[in-house]
């Protein structure tokens, strides 16, 4: 008996060895794509002439719950930065919010823009650090969300086309999008979709 059990030990530990050099893990596909810094991203999307503004989110569970029953998803992080730009005279010309997701292993940064409307008005994807995915910053992609609201139907593969070779991301995108633009409707419900 005891030496079947020694035999089970042994074996269970160099299948787990085995397992270890078998599969490299996500640190081999790990690249760091650095594309547009957060202030080349937002004159991309808004130009130049706006003052840019912050408003902070603290996300509490109860907050957090009401994100999950309006879209099915949960906020990572314990904040929110909505940033927001007023023309000379004072008028909102947008906002964004920078979103950080998990592609396949990797967490990713994109500038999720909004117009004065609360629609979306372009995505800049900063960084990239997988080894593959990268063309959800390809414009044939992030184009298709533009003119979206949060009352829009944003279903990756039917109202909006992933990217093959790229599910995780182009879903990681598709929960960024929706999530800023419940964000920036529950901060500026007077600027968006009735509710």
């Amino acid at each position: 008996m005891r030496t079947l059990l020694i035999a089970l030990i042994l074996g269970l530990a160099a299948g787990g060895v085995r397992a270890q050099t078998e599969d490299p893990g996500p640190e081999s596909n790990r690249r760091d794509e650095r594309y547009y810094t957060e202030d080349q991203a937002r004159e991309r999307v808004y130009g130049t002439g706006a003052m840019w503004h912050d408003t902070m989110l603290i996300i509490d569970s109860i907050m957090d719950a009401e994100l999950h029953h309006a879209t099915g998803l949960h906020e990572a992080a314990d904040t929110v930065l909505l940033q927001y730009g007023v023309d000379q005279g004072g008028r909102l010309i947008g906002a964004y919010r920078i979103a950080s997701e998990v592609g396949k292993f990797h967490p990713f940064e994109f500038l999720v823009g909004l117009d004065s409307t609360l629609r979306v008005a372009d995505i800049v994807v900063l960084n990239y650090r997988e080894s593959r995915g990268g063309d959800v910053r390809r414009a044939r992609f992030t184009r298709q969300f533009r003119g979206k609201s949060v009352e829009s139907p944003v279903r990756l593969n039917r109202d909006i086309l992933g990217i093959s070779g790229a599910t995780l991301s182009s879903i990681a995108v598709n929960r960024g999008v929706k999530k800023t633009l419940w964000w920036a409707n529950r901060v500026w419900p007077q600027r968006g979709a009735r509710r």
